[in-house]
């Protein structure tokens, strides 16, 4: 995973950690998929599903996270497609 993916990802995690997970939370990782689609940077599912599983957070979260990473990353990629 990209260094600065790792970082976002990392932020967004630590957040999480201490508060309950709602809204801003969403915001925090939503801003992180964007960030590494605009910016281009390295990340799989995989790995977004391996850095939060190592984190503590319950699996059903770490999997749901790295599912909607895919998903966010496939919609902007299309969006993307489609907008030209």
């Amino acid at each position: 995973m990209d260094p600065k993916a790792r970082q976002r990802l990392d932020v967004f995690i630590t957040h999480m950690r201490q508060s309950i997970p709602g809204s801003p939370d969403m915001h925090r990782f939503m801003d992180f998929v964007i960030a590494v689609h605009r910016e281009n940077l390295a990340a799989s599912v995989e790995e977004v599903l391996d850095v939060t599983m190592e984190s503590s957070l319950p699996e059903h979260i770490s999997v749901r996270l790295a599912m909607l990473f895919g998903h966010g990353l496939e919609l902007l990629k299309q969006y993307d497609e489609v907008r030209g």
